[in-house]
């Protein structure tokens, strides 16, 4: 009887279509975490707004340099994170050039020290996520497999 599907060499595709998956999936979540700095928020939710744009706060009265840039450039970016959120954005942008990815799994870090904290939160620190698994890119991972998948079954 002939193998109407060649499950064979579906099955051999498949097998190496893994790392294709694990590198896409990189990518596809290292583009959805910048978008954080351009919607400066995560999952929907806006990032708590900083002291230097809130009117009446210390930082909004007296600040370190003139000028009303500070009022309106983007979190993480201005005031103190002048340097080091350009450095985490950096950081973010070379998740998926520097991820470990083996067959079945895909590893991304950010090597910036004070990356969690911003991430986390602290007693003192506002939470400003910027990444994490969340259900809208759990569904774009899903559709990406998907389109993978098909294009291996269609013979």
């Amino acid at each position: 009887m002939m193998d109407k599907f060649n499950f064979d060499d579906i099955k051999e595709k498949l097998i190496k279509s893994n790392r294709e998956i694990m590198v896409e999936l990189s990518n596809l979540s290292q583009n959805y975490f910048l978008s954080s700095w351009k919607k400066q928020g995560f999952n929907g939710e806006a990032w708590k707004d900083v002291q230097r744009r809130e009117p009446g706060t210390k930082a909004y009265k007296y600040p370190k340099k003139k000028g009303l840039q500070r009022r309106t450039q983007p979190i993480l970016i201005g005031s103190g994170f002048k340097t080091r959120g350009g450095t985490l954005r950096r950081a973010v942008s070379n998740m998926a050039r520097t991820a470990e990815i083996s067959t079945n799994r895909s590893r991304m870090v950010v090597d910036v020290p004070y990356a969690g904290y911003l991430n986390e939160g602290t007693d003192k620190m506002v939470a400003r996520k910027f990444v994490g698994q969340t259900q809208e890119l759990t569904d774009k991972q899903q559709k990406a497999i998907t389109k993978i998948i098909d294009r291996i079954w269609k013979v």
